[in-house]
């Protein structure tokens, strides 16, 4: 049972629950996530995109525990990791009210409603913890890493927008001045319709969590993304005129990107970084540099 001061920390959570409940209840949300138990659709291949990077754990690591954070969507995370090859997988949301259909009809297996900021489980309970996207909405991201790397045998791999203001690229002094004679000043902060400030982290920041948990060993990789509203519902193959336009649009704002990380414009949008708690056995060493993960070694210290 959770404590006061527990029930507390799950109220920061904004209007999360309202969000889920809305897809139940009105019927445009509802349309729109009903896709996400599609794979066959223009979205699906953007996260997809995202995914693929953990297919190295699995590769490496196939009889290993898994749990992700934040997690609302079906399970749709969970779903991936499933289908990739994980043989055991639990999902996790602040709520549960999606994850229960999920479970239902055969899209993820076991589940709960977990406040990030207080897993209820015990120390190492699984082998990884990944969390996709969820980390930004956190009212306290750093109390739930915590929380995650108590959980995580191993360790834990995040995915989330970069903080580009931190994460620089060689050039991205250049980018910030095109920009501003564009007009168009750099998200120094975001919010999002629920409520919550949009924390992004940066390389710096995590390598400095993981210092301060006394390990010295991150691995990170990347890719960059473009939304258009409505993409949930095209096609992954668009077959019209319209959707095929949208899709490409998508691919080459992607493909514009690629190019600015490419000669030193920016980083990647999206930053994958795995945090470990034990060294990786050779297989996933080996598949995480066939991934092109870069793997980095942080100083020891001294002291210990």
């Amino acid at each position: 049972m959770n404590s006061p001061n527990q029930k507390n920390a799950a109220v920061k959570y904004d209007n999360s629950q309202q969000e889920w409940d809305s897809v139940l209840q009105n019927p445009e949300q509802k349309k729109m996530g009903d896709t996400w138990l599609r794979e066959d659709t223009l979205d699906y291949w953007r996260h997809l995109r995202m995914r693929k990077p953990v297919n190295a754990f699995i590769a490496g690591d196939p009889d290993a525990s898994w749990i992700t954070i934040g997690d609302g969507r079906y399970g749709t995370d969970a779903h991936y990791l499933l289908s990739a090859g994980a043989k055991r997988v639990h999902c996790s949301d602040i709520s549960d009210t999606l994850l229960k259909i999920g479970n239902e009809v055969g899209f993820i297996q076991e589940f709960s409603a977990q406040n990030a900021e207080f897993l209820d489980f015990p120390d190492g309970a699984f082998d990884y913890v990944y969390c996709k996207e969820a980390f930004h909405h956190f009212p306290r991201p750093f109390v739930a890493l915590s929380e995650m790397f108590r959980v995580a045998k191993k360790a834990v791999i995040l995915c989330e927008p970069r903080d580009q203001m931190i994460d620089r690229a060689p050039l991205s002094v250049v980018a910030r001045f095109l920009k501003s004679l564009l007009g168009r000043s750099p998200d120094q902060y975001g919010f999002e319709e629920v409520g919550n400030f949009v924390y992004s982290p940066s390389e710096r920041e995590l390598e400095k969590f993981l210092l301060g948990m006394h390990h010295n060993l991150i691995a990170y990789t990347g890719c960059n993304d473009a939304y258009i509203p409505g993409v949930e519902l095209i096609p992954m193959n668009p077959v019209t005129a319209a959707d095929q336009k949208v899709a490409s649009k998508i691919k080459s704002k992607i493909a514009i990107f690629d190019c600015m990380v490419k000669i030193g414009l920016m980083k990647t949008q999206l930053l994958t970084a795995a945090l470990f708690k034990e060294t990786p056995n050779l297989q996933v060493q080996a598949a995480l540099r066939e991934a092109h993960w870069k793997i980095k070694h942080l100083p020891k210290n001294p002291y210990l």
